[in-house]
């Protein structure tokens, strides 16, 4: 070997050991990340408001769609709402106003494009939007008459409300109480349902009702009058009668 040949094997050979020492220690730069601050999962959002969602990135600026070039880190974030797209976020702070109900919001990191990051890098929270307060979901039950109850034509209904606000039908908010409800029902059975709604007098999600059943009788509940009428009948026959037999006895004795 001469000596060129033999500086050319050194070098190669100090390449090949100083990519091998410094191999393990090259780190790739860490990825996206996302993560729903607030609300937390399975949280009630009561009254009516909408759902305030507050959330975190990291190795990831927000920016405009189409803002600039599309990089793995900088882009938007596309909002789901029960599956389908609602809106995209270059915050992080949205509000969506949802109606009553489950809801599950899907947050999406995505580059200015639209395009998904590769990995996918998402963040789901489960809500359940009430137009009562933020204690849990709405509730009504029937307190009186009881299932299969006999009643009167002119009767009253009782029933609780709980979790959820009693406004004026399509007026502004302004609490009313559960006062018993007045009926006036014809002969016969009937099923009684009590459903709640919303403002735009839309059932909830999932529905809230109760129902049972009733059987009206007109006089039921009512006193009746005494009805002396075949008594007075009765007792014109028999004086008549008395009357006859005392001409026939007065006949006799003549």
């Amino acid at each position: 070997m001469n000596r060129t040949a033999f500086i050319l094997v050194c070098v190669a050979i100090g390449l090949l050991g100083g990519s091998g020492l410094s191999a393990p220690n090259a780190r790739a730069a860490p990825g996206p990340t996302l993560s729903i601050v607030s609300p937390a999962n399975n949280a009630i959002v009561g009254n009516g408001s909408p759902v305030a969602i507050v959330f975190a990135v990291t190795n990831f600026n927000l920016t405009e769609p189409d803002a600039g070039p599309s990089t793995p880190d900088s882009g938007h974030a596309a909002v789901f709402v029960d599956g389908g797209f609602a809106e995209t976020s270059s915050t992080n702070t949205l509000v969506i106003p949802l109606p009553s109900g489950p809801h599950t919001i899907r947050l999406q990191l995505v580059m200015n494009n639209g395009s998904a990051l590769n990995p996918d890098v998402t963040a789901s929270v489960a809500v359940m939007v009430t137009r009562g307060p933020a204690t849990g979901a709405p509730g009504l039950s029937i307190v009186s008459p009881r299932e299969g109850a006999l009643l009167g034509t002119d009767s009253t209904v009782s029933f609780r409300v709980t979790n959820f606000v009693l406004v004026p039908a399509g007026g502004p908010a302004g609490v009313t109480d559960d006062a018993p409800l007045h009926l006036n029902l014809k002969d016969g059975p009937h099923t009684l349902t009590l459903e709640l709604i919303d403002n735009g007098g839309q059932s909830l999600t999932p529905d809230v009702a109760a129902s049972l059943h009733i059987t009206v009788r007109a006089l039921v509940g009512r006193v009746q009058p005494f009805d002396a009428t075949p008594y007075f009948a009765l007792a014109n026959v028999l004086l008549g009668l008395g009357i006859v037999a005392a001409i026939y006895r007065k006949l006799e004795v003549d």
